[in-house]
């Protein structure tokens, strides 16, 4: 559990690095990823 947490931080810390640097694509991928591991928390 506590390691699901700390992998949704650091997924959200990316895809906001990613926009800030504006890789849109990237964003893409790690907002999926993201989806998924939420999903599964659910």
């Amino acid at each position: 559990m506590k390691e699901n947490v700390n992998e949704i931080v650091m997924l959200q810390y990316r895809i906001k690095r990613y926009q800030a640097m504006g890789n849109g694509a990237m964003c893409q991928a790690l907002n999926s990823k993201l989806q998924k591991l939420l999903a599964r928390q659910a």
